[in-house]
């Protein structure tokens, strides 16, 4: 049977779809170009189709379809396929009024996908195991409200005894470069466009910490044991569904929106800033 996953964004989501293709066998996967390198490393993935590229013709001729993103443009590029098609269910309206109302949160993200898939998930690890000895730091996110001060990592690290790996995207390149020359030799960056130095970075990992962020997913995907900061948005809100030690603390504003992107509107997100570097390097020491 030839099967297609489609999920097209973003980063999270595609790492987590991982324990849904790796309990699948084989399929192929069609994404947006620039996650095509991390789809590559799914478990159980055979090939991977570029919407930019492929567009509509990626799509046809499978026994059967599954719809990971259930948006108008997976719901285009399956139109008048033939063969078994399942779309994931979003729960939108739930998802909404969560922060708004503050109702009961949704299914978590993977078991959605293994729903519509009809799968049992695979467990982490699904992406190649790392075995190392570093410490892996996700600094920042797509929304700064998600972020936990830059200092602060910066004073773990230097609290840290081995060696040190920041992780970010292109755009986090200058400040992760000045985070490293502050925490000294021992600490070094990889700030890509693609995940080839990304997943190898943290294949030499034991550790990470970081906010409710795609990299910091891929990380615990990987079995790295990992420490996730939240603040506006909860554990419970859809991504921590792979193990590893949530770092929050209880407020009547959490979560305030569904992925981070609204400013705070009590001022100064506390949140993130809650938790002190004692905290985390408590956690960090009882794992080790």
């Amino acid at each position: 049977m030839r099967t297609l996953v489609i999920r097209f964004s973003s980063l999270g989501d595609i790492v987590l779809s991982g324990a849904v293709t790796a309990a699948l066998g084989e399929v192929e996967y069609l994404t947006l170009e620039r996650y095509t390198e991390l789809a590559e490393a799914l478990p159980g993935v055979t090939k991977v189709w570029s919407w930019e590229r492929d567009g509509r013709e990626a799509t046809a001729g499978f026994d059967r379809i599954i719809d990971l993103h259930c948006s108008p443009r997976s719901r285009w590029a399956t139109a008048f396929r033939s063969g078994t098609l399942r779309r994931v269910k979003r729960h939108d309206i739930k998802r909404r009024a969560r922060p708004l109302l503050k109702v009961s949160p949704a299914p978590a993200v993977i078991e959605r996908y293994a729903e519509a898939a009809e799968v049992t998930p695979a467990e982490a690890p699904w992406m190649p195991e790392a075995s190392g000895e570093a410490l892996l730091l996700v600094p920042f996110a797509a929304h700064a409200t998600k972020t936990w001060p830059a200092e602060r990592y910066v004073r773990l690290a230097q609290r840290w005894e081995g060696a040190v790996t920041l992780l970010g995207g292109p755009a986090d390149a200058e400040a992760l470069d000045a985070m490293a020359a502050e925490i000294g030799p021992s600490a070094s960056v990889v700030a890509e466009a693609g995940f080839s130095k990304t997943l190898s970075a943290i294949q030499e990992g034991c550790a990470a910490v970081g906010g409710d962020t795609g990299l910091t997913h891929l990380a615990a995907a990987s079995g790295v044991r990992t420490f996730g900061l939240f603040g506006p948005t909860t554990s419970v809100d859809g991504f921590w569904t792979h193990g590893g030690v949530a770092i929050e603390h209880a407020m009547n504003c959490r979560p305030c929106s569904r992925h981070g992107e609204r400013a705070c509107h009590i001022g100064g997100t506390p949140c993130m800033n809650q938790t002190t570097v004692d905290t985390v390097l408590a956690h960090l020491s009882e794992a080790r």
